[in-house]
């Protein structure tokens, strides 16, 4: 925590003089990855604390940058209050972004999500592990933007159900990213080598030996 705050303030300290968007587009990454990378422990407490003294260190540089300005002024220049939460380091940029601002990020809005544990004997060249292997992956990967855009296609392209028994699949159902040709084979990641089949149809599948094919309609999809 201290050798991050270094860092932030390392990169705070020689750019006094930057507009406040630069400064929020310099930081935003920094504070972004380090609660990323620390996410999978219970770390609410500290992120709360990371953004208290990042808080302290952009207050102290905006009143050097105005020493004749009232705290009023500054505050009303540099901070913003958006829904539930005062004192906002951000700054309202013609053209940025959907709302118009360039908003500093917070640690502790970063959501936490316990790191899951492997198995002590599984191995991810044995095809007996091919469904354990597919589930721990997805788990790992269901944050990740670019997996969401992949999973909504597969679903379009299965038109919303299931390849094994063809009933919908929702967000009450859940759903499992299935590799058709498995990957301890040869199989790939490509979205032809895979289809989303309800978690119980995942199960059964692979219990009874059972395959599936990638659907095929009559419009092409």
């Amino acid at each position: 925590m201290k050798a991050f705050y270094r860092t932030v303030r390392e990169a705070v300290t020689p750019n006094k003089m930057v507009k406040q968007e630069v400064l929020i587009q310099l930081l935003n990454p920094k504070l972004r990855g380090w609660a990323q990378y620390h996410r999978h422990v219970v770390a609410k407490a500290v992120f709360r604390r990371m953004d208290h003294l990042i808080f302290w260190l952009l207050w102290r540089r905006a009143r050097r940058r105005h020493p004749n300005k009232a705290p009023t002024w500054v505050r009303r220049r540099y901070f913003q209050t958006m829904g539930h939460r005062h004192w906002v380091f951000a700054t309202t940029v013609s053209g940025h972004g959907a709302n118009g601002r360039a908003v500093l990020h917070s640690t502790s809005h970063a959501p936490i999500r316990r790191h899951i544990k492997v198995k002590g004997d599984y191995n991810p060249y044995d095809p007996q592990w091919e469904l354990y292997g597919e589930t721990l992956r997805q788990n790992w990967t269901f944050d990740q933007m670019q997996h969401r855009r992949e999973w909504s296609k597969l679903y379009k392209s299965q038109r919303g159900r299931c390849v094994l028994c063809d009933g919908p699949i929702t967000k009450e159902t859940g759903w499992h990213d299935h590799h058709i040709e498995y990957r301890q084979y040869g199989g790939s990641n490509a979205l032809s080598n895979r289809v989303l089949l309800h978690p119980v149809c995942h199960q059964n599948l692979h219990a009874r030996g059972l395959s599936v094919v990638k659907p095929a309609y009559e419009n092409g999809l």
